[in-house]
């Protein structure tokens, strides 16, 4: 199968830079001063950190491609451990995998905006977050995203004979591979059967439900937590830094998944609506910039927060400390200012 270098290795790149950015950050999460602390909010950036190192694995073990030809939108296996006309079944289950972790990267944002208008809004409830139950319910949330979109993916969009003929000739002149020899999951929403267009626009009406229902609450959340901190006046000022700096991070987290896995999901589902046949182009702003989610977002958070920046840097960080001291209490990440 002729897969050109950028779609092949750029990927892999963006990989090894996860792995090698994450556990930075992780380490300065976990060696953190207790005066610097930002709560036990910084699990859950701690989560962030191991989730983007998980998604990164899967990325290379499931390194896929996408492609737009007629009315047919297709996501398919490129190359990899699961790659072989022997192995369909168990790589067509690994890219469904491989798509529900956009899910969960949508899912683990929201825990983000939940938990940081919890800690705006209802304070006294932020230490039932961290507790045993509450990060059972915070797991479970997290999971149903995941498991929800590759369900999806499963009962809707699996690859059918039909599809393959429709396919054929498309993939045979651009990647020189027979589709009767790879694994794929396709919506094909015009020229199929009716049992065929129905599952194509089924699924894909689904997973873009989820998405918007993601980006929804981030609005919803994000526009009631700005609000929130325009009202702070009465709390210290290291105490309303902090909490802007927090939700910055988080505005720019969001930014990064908007622009790199919904935009492009979007246009890769919804031009072969209209014909538009943007063929192997899918893989550039598509399946390249999916790769680039896992170490972006740690280097957002690291360099975002000063006390992060500073520490990787080499500077001393909260230097108001020194003149103001501080105690962060961690269960409601409010700062109290001692005299």
């Amino acid at each position: 199968m002729i897969i050109r270098w950028a779609h092949r290795y750029l990927p892999a790149v963006s990989g090894y830079l996860s792995y090698a950015i994450n556990p930075i950050l992780a380490y300065l999460i976990l060696t953190e001063p207790k005066n610097a602390s930002i709560g036990k909010y910084r699990f859950l950036i701690l989560f962030f950190a191991v989730f983007d190192m998980f998604y990164s694995t899967v990325e290379l073990l499931v390194p896929v491609g996408m492609h737009g030809t007629g009315s047919a939108f297709v996501i398919y296996l490129a190359h990899g451990p699961f790659f072989g006309k022997d192995k369909l079944r168990l790589a067509q289950l690994a890219i469904s995998i491989r798509c529900g972790c956009i899910s969960l990267s949508y899912g683990i944002l929201v825990i983000h905006f939940i938990y940081r208008y919890i800690a705006l809004f209802h304070p006294h409830l932020v230490s039932k977050v961290f507790s045993p139950g509450g990060f059972l319910c915070i797991l479970i949330f997290f999971f149903i995203h995941g498991i929800a979109w590759a369900g999806v993916c499963e009962l809707t969009l699996y690859a059918d004979q039909e599809m393959r003929d429709y396919i054929r000739d498309a993939f045979n002149k651009t990647y020189e591979v027979d589709s009767d020899d790879i694994a794929f999951l396709a919506a094909l929403y015009l020229d199929g059967s009716k049992e065929v267009n129905r599952r194509g626009w089924m699924g894909i009406l689904i997973l873009s439900g989820i998405s918007v229902y993601a980006v929804t609450m981030y609005i919803v959340l994000g526009t009631k937590i700005v609000r929130k901190l325009r009202t702070l006046g009465a709390h210290s000022k290291i105490t309303r830094n902090m909490h802007k700096q927090l939700f910055r991070v988080l505005a720019i987290q969001t930014f990064i998944p908007v622009c790199i896995s919904f935009s492009p999901c979007m246009m890769a589902w919804y031009g072969p609506m209209l014909y538009l046949d943007l063929g192997m182009w899918n893989n550039y702003f598509g399946v390249i910039a999916f790769s680039a989610f896992p170490f972006l977002d740690p280097l957002a958070i690291t360099f975002l927060l000063p006390n992060y920046r500073n520490r990787l840097i080499g500077k001393q960080f909260f230097r108001a400390s020194k003149e103001n001291p501080v105690t962060t209490v961690a269960a409601t990440t409010t700062v109290v200012t001692t005299h």
